[in-house]
C-alpha cells in the first residue's frame, strides 16, 4: 500500500506539504494541491481512518457487535436495517461477531474504540437482556433487539406482548374460542411477553385460557429444540375437547405442527387453524396454503437503532418498542362449527 512518503516523492513535495493538503490546509497553492491529489489517485493512496481521527476528523465508521446474529438467517434483517441507514448517512459499517462470548465482546469494544468508530450498536438474534461491560464512554451506543437493566443506552426491541395479543386476535376475530398456545423455550423474554399478550386478548373476549393447552412447544434441547413437539401436539388432542386453533411460538414450529396434524389426518385450516410468529418468509411464503403469522420487525429494529445512534446521539436514553404486525395468509379460517353454507367455498 502506498504511504504518505510515496505521495510526497511522486508529487515532488515535502511530507509536510502532503500533510497540509490532507488536513485541508489553505496555505498550499492550487497548482501544488492538484499535483498532490493526482499523485494520490495514481498511487491509489487513501489516508487511514485512524490517521483521520488523530486529526479530529470523523472516521465515517459505524460498528455492530453481533451476538450470533450473522449465523441466524431469520434475524439477519437487523443488519440490513442498520446498513440502510449507514448508506444514507455515508458511513462504513463494520461487523464484529462475538459468538456469544463476553470476552470476545470486550476485545471487540476495545479494538473498535481504538479505531475511533463514530457509533457502536449491540445486536442479538433474540429479544434478550444483556450486560454491557465496560462502559463505552462518549461513544454513541444503541442496542438492537436487546436491552439492559440499567437503561444507559437507547434500546430498540420488538413489542412481543403486542405480538402475542395480535396473534390471539387473528383467531378470535375468526370466531375461535378453543385456542391452544404452543410457546417458545421457557425463560425467554419473548415467551413470557407473548403469553401476557395472549391472555389479555382472551380476557377481553371473556375467555379463560385452558391451562392444559398452554404448552411449551420448544425446549432448550441439544440438537433439536422441537424434539418433543409431536408429544405436545398429541396432548392437545388427547381428549374429545380439542382446540380449533393453535398459536405457535415461531414459524419453524408452526410448519412442523402443520406436518404433524396432516399425519393425523387433520386439514389446515379446515379442521385446525394455525398462526406462526416471525414471518420467516422461507417458510411462511413457501407453505401451501401460506402461513398466517405475526411479523417480527427485524429490519425496522435495525433501521431505528441506526437512526437513534447516528441522528439522536445527544438524546436521553429510551426504550423503543416496535410493533409486531399480523400477516394474513391461508392457515386461518372460521372454526368448523361456525361455517355455514355461505362459507362452503372457503378453504
Amino acid at each position: 500500500m502506498a504511504t504518505i512518503h510515496d505521495v510526497a516523492e511522486k508529487a515532488g513535495v515535502s511530507i509536510k506539504t502532503v500533510s497540509r493538503v490532507l488536513n485541508g490546509g489553505t496555505e498550499v497553492s492550487e497548482k501544488t494541491r492538484t499535483r498532490i491529489e493526482q499523485a494520490m489517485r495514481s498511487l491509489e493512496f487513501t489516508p487511514s481512518a485512524a490517521a483521520r481521527s488523530l486529526r479530529g476528523r470523523p472516521t465515517g465508521l459505524v460498528a455492530v457487535i453481533a451476538e450470533q446474529l450473522t449465523t441466524t438467517p431469520d434475524s439477519s434483517e437487523i443488519i440490513k436495517g442498520i446498513q440502510l441507514v449507514c448508506e444514507q448517512q455515508g458511513k462504513m459499517l463494520m461487523i464484529g461477531e462475538t459468538g456469544g462470548h463476553a470476552d470476545v465482546a470486550s476485545r471487540l469494544v476495545a479494538d473498535l474504540r481504538e479505531r475511533r468508530v463514530e457509533a457502536i450498536l449491540f445486536a442479538t438474534p433474540f429479544h434478550c437482556q444483556v450486560a454491557l461491560e465496560p462502559l463505552l464512554g462518549s461513544t454513541p451506543t444503541a442496542l438492537a433487539n436487546c436491552f439492559e437493566a440499567a437503561g444507559r443506552y437507547t434500546q430498540v426491541v420488538p413489542d412481543d406482548e403486542g405480538g402475542g395479543y395480535a396473534a390471539a386476535r387473528i383467531v378470535l376475530d375468526a370466531g375461535h374460542r378453543h385456542i391452544a398456545f404452543l410457546q417458545l423455550i421457557p425463560g425467554m423474554v419473548a415467551t413470557a411477553l407473548r403469553l401476557r399478550g395472549f391472555e389479555r386478548a382472551m380476557r377481553e373476549h371473556g375467555i379463560t385460557p385452558n391451562a392444559q393447552w398452554l404448552i411449551h412447544g420448544a425446549e432448550a434441547h441439544e440438537g433439536d429444540e422441537f424434539a418433543h413437539l409431536a408429544d405436545a401436539v398429541d396432548r392437545l388432542f388427547a381428549s374429545d375437547r380439542r382446540p380449533t386453533a393453535i398459536l405457535c411460538g415461531n414459524d419453524k414450529m408452526a410448519m412442523r405442527v402443520i406436518f404433524i396434524l396432516q399425519r393425523r389426518g387433520l386439514r389446515v385450516p379446515a379442521d385446525v387453524s394455525i398462526v406462526g410468529f416471525d414471518d420467516f418468509r422461507l417458510i411462511s411464503e413457501a407453505l401451501d396454503p401460506g402461513l398466517t403469522t405475526v411479523a417480527l420487525p427485524y429490519r425496522e429494529i435495525g433501521e431505528l437503532s441506526g437512526r437513534y445512534v447516528l441522528e439522536h446521539a445527544g438524546m436521553a436514553p429510551a426504550t423503543v418498542r416496535v410493533p409486531c404486525v399480523p400477516v394474513m395468509r391461508g392457515t386461518v379460517a372460521a372454526p368448523a362449527a361456525h361455517k355455514g353454507p355461505a362459507r362452503a367455498g372457503s378453504r
